[in-house]
């Protein structure tokens, strides 16, 4: 294992480990949505979305691309819906008893 490697998946992981971000994820395993349907579904100010989406897009976690006069935002790929559904199926995994 490289320590390219491991400096992405930390990158990749700190892309996830905060709260509106991965609701951000969440909400486009569904479909792509616009910054706007975006700020409107997460708890947070418009702004804070707009940073959250640009550490989303640094860690390759979403994409964009323009639809008319929008930005739209997706998941890149399978790989990624794979990884968000591993993420919240763990989090809900009842604790181990030693």
């Amino acid at each position: 294992m490289t320590s390219v490697l491991i400096s992405r998946a930390v990158t990749v992981l700190r892309g996830m480990a905060y709260e509106h971000r991965l609701h951000i994820l969440v909400l486009l395993r569904d479909s792509e949505r616009t910054a706007g349907e975006l700020s409107a579904a997460v708890p947070a100010d418009p702004t804070a979305v707009a940073h959250h989406l640009r550490c989303l897009l640094d860690a390759r976690l979403v994409q964009r691309r323009r639809r008319g006069r929008n930005v739209v935002y997706s998941l890149p790929d399978d790989a990624t819906r794979h990884l968000i559904a591993e993420v919240l199926r763990h989090a809900s995994r009842r604790p181990t008893s030693p």
